[in-house]
């Protein structure tokens, strides 16, 4: 739309010309989304419902009223496919992973932007709603709905800008950031559609989208949250590391309760998040009483180094550095022993928060996705396959050496890597790892079906048809068909894969 793409460059200008400027090809736009629109759009039509009639926005009620002239065989089916996939969880809980599945989705006809078994596990695990998308965009008439209630969307956004764009400048301001975020995005969508005061961030590799909700007050500290990650994740994450005695910090949090597992089975998420929370009790000059007891709150949440952020970050003001030149000096004056001091002498003294404090009454904005040490080094690898191999291989391997000799996912990018060199030791150490990611029970249907394919590929490489030939049945067995499996295992079975060692 021209009033959407005028809307982005208006938030590019307002940083090329502003004091706390950013480059004009800005990767931070706040712009509307056809994608989510129609996910959410077919979530409400497909029984997705957590608020009482007369709280929908306009929008949402209209959009609803989809399911009294669809087809009634496609909105059974729909609706079908909601419950069955709900997991024993309520409908509060649904919304954000069909976000997720909507951010890893082209533009109409709405094809997924990268390999399955890359994508985010919670968006895998509604893949298959896509087909059903597909079809409820036709049959709906998704671009004449859009065309009606664009307006209402135009409206919000332009409502929401002037605050959004203030509390980015003031962060940047803050962290004296005057650059871009090298390959980092993020994209702020308004989504009338979705229950009011919600807020969804979610992140695919370096890119993170935040969704909205209608709210009568907007959700600035939420939005400002997550760019704060977009803006210090990487440079925290390497910071990190220059902290001494990780270990000993992560066993204070043996038998503690009330701590979340994101922040107590990894030193990054809690390291980053504890800076999080501090700079943003400084960006809003909390009084000293009331920031006393919010950084309590935190630190007994888990956050075991806010305190030591909070107190340091006076120091950093009184200087002319950018933020992301001082956190690893920072961390590096973390001193383990007064840490575990400070632990022994106060965490048990604080009660347990009844819910996790972020600013003040502001509650905690979602935190994008980071859950354990084995998800991110997988995350890492695949980030990297197509554009650096060793990188991908160094991660994949880390797991299987540290964490997994049996990661299902792990062993399948490994045999890609191998049989991407094609040297006859590397397709044995292929056929190797994809043996391997077969008989893994954390290899997802999809990577086994794939290891057969792969697998009769190599074999008929080195003329054993009869190997391959049974790999090829092994794969179609399976009923996956995850990107044409089927269609080329059987034409695979009837003709040997490479034609070189034909009868």
């Amino acid at each position: 739309m021209v009033l959407g793409l005028t809307r982005v460059l208006a938030l590019v200008c307002f940083f090329a010309v502003s004091a706390i400027s950013m480059p004009v090809q800005s990767p931070i736009v706040i712009d509307d989304d056809i994608r989510i629109f129609t996910v959410v759009t077919a979530l409400n039509v497909s029984g997705f419902d957590v608020e009482l009639g007369s709280e929908y926005h306009p929008v949402r009620a209209e959009i609803r009223k989809i399911a009294d002239d669809l087809d009634p065989i496609l909105l059974q089916r729909m609706r079908d496919y909601y419950k069955s996939h709900k997991s024993g969880a309520t409908d509060d809980e649904q919304l954000a992973k069909y976000i997720s599945l909507a951010i890893v989705l082209t533009d109409p006809p709405f094809k997924p932007v990268a390999r399955e078994e890359s994508l985010p596990d919670d968006a895998r695990s509604v893949l298959d709603f896509v087909p059903l998308l597909q079809e409820f965009y036709q049959k709906a008439g998704i671009t004449r709905v859009w065309s009606r209630v664009s307006p209402a969307y135009e409206s919000e956004m332009d409502r929401l800008g002037p605050s959004i764009r203030n509390a980015i400048a003031r962060s940047d301001s803050y962290l004296r950031a005057s650059g871009g975020l090298s390959s980092q995005s993020m994209r702020i969508t308004v989504e009338l559609g979705a229950p009011r005061n919600t807020v969804n961030v979610r992140s695919h590799h370096d890119d993170y989208s935040v969704v909205l909700g209608y709210a009568a007050t907007p959700k600035v500290d939420e939005i400002r949250h997550a760019y704060l990650h977009v803006r210090l994740n990487n440079y925290a994450a390497v910071a990190s590391f220059k902290v001494q005695g990780r270990a000993a910090l992560m066993a204070l949090f043996s038998g503690v309760s009330g701590v979340p597992r994101e922040f107590s089975s990894n030193f990054e998420n809690m390291f980053t998040e504890s800076l999080i929370r501090a700079v943003e009790l400084r960006l809003d000059r909390v009084p000293a009483a009331q920031a006393d007891e919010i950084v309590k709150n935190n630190y007994r949440s888990g956050l075991l180094l806010m305190p030591f952020f909070y107190e340091s970050l006076p120091t950093y003001e009184a200087g002319d550095n950018p933020f992301r030149e001082e956190i690893g000096l920072l961390a590096a004056e973390i001193n383990t022993s007064k840490e575990r001091e400070r632990f022994q002498t106060t965490f048990n003294t604080i009660p347990e928060p009844q819910r996790q404090v972020a600013r003040g009454e502001v509650p905690l904005a979602p935190i994008p996705p980071q859950i354990d040490p084995v998800r991110e080094l997988l995350r890492t690898a695949e980030a990297a396959f197509e554009r650096d191999k060793p990188r991908a291989r160094e991660a994949f391997e880390t797991v299987l050496r540290e964490y997994d000799p049996n990661e299902g996912r792990a062993l399948y990018g490994l045999g890609l890597i191998e049989m991407d060199r094609a040297d006859e030791e590397s397709l044995n150490r292929a056929l190797q790892y994809f043996t391997r990611a077969i008989g893994s029970s954390s290899a997802d249907k999809s990577m086994k079906t794939w290891s057969y394919i792969y697998s009769g590929h190599i074999l008929d490489f080195k003329c054993n048809r009869p190997a391959a030939l049974e790999n090829y049945r092994k794969a179609i067995e399976t009923g996956d068909n995850t990107r044409d499996a089927q269609k080329i295992a059987k034409r695979d079975m009837a003709q040997p894969f490479g034609g070189e060692c034909q009868q």
